[in-house]
């Protein structure tokens, strides 16, 4: 066959399962604002546009919880990328953010058959599986949760965790991880191929085995796989974690047969790909996420954790030991694998409420993933033994199938996308007030208006995304305190108002029972009706100011008059008691704040002896500051907020500034020897090979 007729062919199936794609999404590939504004989508909406405004800058993200490194507050691959969108085809955030959510749900399914292709070299299996993966969701055979909160047994669970929960980032994930499988594949030497095994006798071997090709390729997928494992890291967590469950499945499956050096080139390309990324994920984030992974669902590691994991191992053992017994193929027990490690933390969830790793009802995707190709596996060893009639007549059945199926995903698709006015929503509205009356002070914004406001304004606030992101427990202890009122009884106005004070809140909004606002997080909606002034109405919702003595967030205080220890829980407030009245203490001089740009800071006071700054600014290690041109201390309170010891008397002239400190110039070296090493390790090899004989 002629090659570019050979080339035509390979690329079918794959275009196939893209246009089919591509169609079921389709309203996504041209949308601005869709009807789900109770999606998280909306702060990554946000993140990306303000990526997209400060290339220039792209140290600290002042709009979110009292500012934060822009590191920490999301992996930033995806929105990145979104951001590159933006700039390079003049699209808008929404446009560019929705353009690139059809793209990754349309490549999930070809790099599934890549990866099914690749390592058994049977292409009927590999398009079965995709189109499968593609058109039906079988977690809901196993979940009811799962097949209620999607509304019927034959919709589209994958584009709904994307489109309606916002879940772009973790399809994004799902759709390299794949090709990181394929790659580790390619680069490690003489992985086994399963060929031989009494179930695979007379199959065609894999297309990349090592016997069929040629090692001397492995230079160039070392690298390669080093970058799509980086890639995929800087993109969402949950699909890291369902990386690390597919290595796990891979070496396991691989046990015994694979070389010593085969281990080593796997560790190395570990190392290799985080040096790679690691100026975007620096230790100091990776540090926090196991702590704020259990913050955000309560779920703590403990006896019950480590049992269920420990159970789960044991039984990837035996079932290993099992399936060597009898030379089963290798890559059969990889999707195998896959599909108990991801299939124990989803199923442990939803049959006994028990959750082994945070957020464990997200894995239903990598679930699946593993199950279906591990399904097929066999069904395509009985297809292979039935004869021709009933081959086309069952083929006949499956195609009248995907039709239907695909007329219902597109349908549903739909459904989930339909386009909105967003100047008619409360998001957009109250969002606007505050920018048009609040001079940029920092507000308190409800539920869906926090996660879409600074994808229209600019306003800083005192929430943001995600949960996992908050930079200070203090503040966990102000939001469920403020939202919750949990044992306020006739106090809760004077509580919350403590906690937005000393967070330099100036401006609360809330929703009604009546409100369109989706969350209506609020347990006491009223709280601060007669108590505090109300600025704005707009049917149930309202927006209330907070009394200020002035608008700064920088203030002149003793030491004595800081917050001592953190609070207990939310309504051990008394610590807050006399910082907050040093706010509006007339005996202390005022400070004047002005951010000079998006990661510095200005401040000018009149300062005696022994006297600080305290900024309601998040602080972060990479702070630094001079007082009249001198170097100053910067410290963090208690509440997580800046702390400046200018050390004069008089007039002092502040300047702060955020660069990310020692640990951002280390990892931009590091990067550097991380390129270097995907450059040299490869040539090694390849010069090491020419010399062998």
């Amino acid at each position: 066959m002629p090659s570019t007729l050979r080339a035509a062919r390979n690329c079918l199936e794959p275009l196939l399962l893209f246009c089919l794609n591509a169609y079921v999404c389709s309203r996504l590939w041209t949308a601005e604002y869709i009807d789900q504004m109770g999606s998280v989508e909306g702060a990554f909406i946000a993140f990306s546009r303000y990526i997209a405004g400060h290339w220039n800058n792209l140290q600290w993200l002042p709009t979110w919880f009292c500012g934060m490194p822009v590191l920490r507050a999301y992996q930033p691959g995806l929105h990145v990328t979104v951001a590159a969108i933006v700039t390079l085809f003049n699209f808008s955030p929404e446009h560019a953010y929705h353009f690139m959510s059809a793209l990754v749900y349309s490549l999930g399914p070809v790099t599934l058959f890549w990866l099914c292709d690749r390592l058994t070299g049977r292409r009927g299996y590999a398009f079965a599986a995709a189109l499968v993966y593609s058109l039906f969701s079988p977690s809901v055979l196993f979940s009811s949760a799962l097949r209620q909160d999607l509304g019927g047994w034959l919709l589209a669970r994958r584009y709904q965790d994307m489109v309606h929960y916002g879940d772009t980032p973790h399809i994004a994930g799902l759709a390299l991880l794949p090709l990181v499988i394929w790659s580790l594949h390619r680069a490690i030497p003489s992985a086994p191929s399963g060929r031989g095994s009494v179930p695979n006798r007379d199959d065609p071997p894999s297309r990349d085995d090592p016997p069929r090709r040629d090692q001397r390729e492995r230079f160039i997928f070392i690298p390669l796989t080093a970058a799509l494992l980086g890639a995929l890291v800087v993109v969402n967590w949950t699909a890291t974690i369902g990386l690390v469950m597919a290595l796990v499945a891979y070496f396991v499956a691989q046990a015994g047969a694979m070389r010593l050096s085969g281990w080593f080139t796997a560790a190395g390309i570990g190392v290799l790909a985080y040096l790679l990324v690691c100026p975007w994920l620096p230790p100091s984030v990776i540090l926090d996420v196991p702590a704020n992974a259990q913050y955000s669902d309560g779920t703590s590691f403990g006896r019950t954790q480590l049992a269920g994991l420990a159970a789960c191992l044991v039984v990837l053992g035996l079932l290993h030991l099992l399936l060597e017994r009898f030379h089963i193929s290798r890559h059969f027990r990889f999707f195998l694998y896959f599909f108990v490690l991801s299939g124990t933390v989803q199923l442990a969830h939803d049959w006994g409420n028990v959750r082994l790793i945070p957020q464990p009802h997200r894995f239903h995707a990598e679930m699946e993933m593993g199950l279906i190709p591990a399904v097929l596996f066999p069904v395509a060893m009985v297809w292979n033994g039935l004869g021709r009639p009933v081959r086309w007549a069952a083929l006949i059945v499956i195609a009248a199938l995907c039709f239907f199926q695909v007329h219902t995903y597109h349908r549903f698709a739909s459904s989930e996308a339909r386009p909105i006015d967003v100047r008619s929503t409360i998001e957009y509205r109250m969002a606007k007030w505050f920018e048009e009356h609040t001079g940029g002070d920092r507000v308190f914004a409800p539920g869906s208006v926090a996660l879409w406001m600074n994808d229209f304004v600019d306003t800083p606030q005192f929430l943001g995304c995600c949960d996992q992101s908050i930079p200070a427990y203090g503040m966990r202890l102000a939001l469920f305190t403020i939202y919750t009122s949990m044992n306020a009884g006739n106090r809760d106005a004077e509580y919350s108002q403590l906690w937005l004070r000393a967070y330099g809140v100036g401006a609360i909004g809330i929703g009604g029972p009546q409100s369109s606002e989706y969350y209506k997080a609020f347990a006491n909606p009223r709280k601060f009706d007669g108590i505090l002034p109300e600025l704005w109405r707009d049917g149930d919702n309202v927006v209330y100011g907070l009394p200020r003595r002035d608008r700064s967030l920088a203030h002149v205080i003793w030491p004595r008059q800081e917050v001592e220890r953190l609070p207990i829980h939310g309504l051990d407030v008394d610590p807050l008691r006399p910082y907050v009245a040093a706010l509006d203490d007339p005996a202390l001089p005022p400070a004047e704040m002005r951010w000079l740009a998006s990661n510095r800071i200005g401040i000018s006071a009149q300062m005696e002896p022994g006297q600080v700054i305290t900024v309601q600014e998040s602080y972060a290690p990479g702070w630094r500051a001079t007082a009249n041109g001198r170097p100053a201390v910067v410290r963090r309170d208690v509440l997580g907020l800046l702390v400046v010891e200018p050390a004069c008397a008089g007039q002092c002239s502040i300047d702060l500034v955020y660069d990310g400190g020692a640990e951002a110039r280390w990892l931009r070296v590091l990067q550097i020897v991380g390129l270097l090493g995907c450059v040299a390790w490869p040539l090694g090899l390849r010069r090491r090979i020419k010399l062998i004989p």
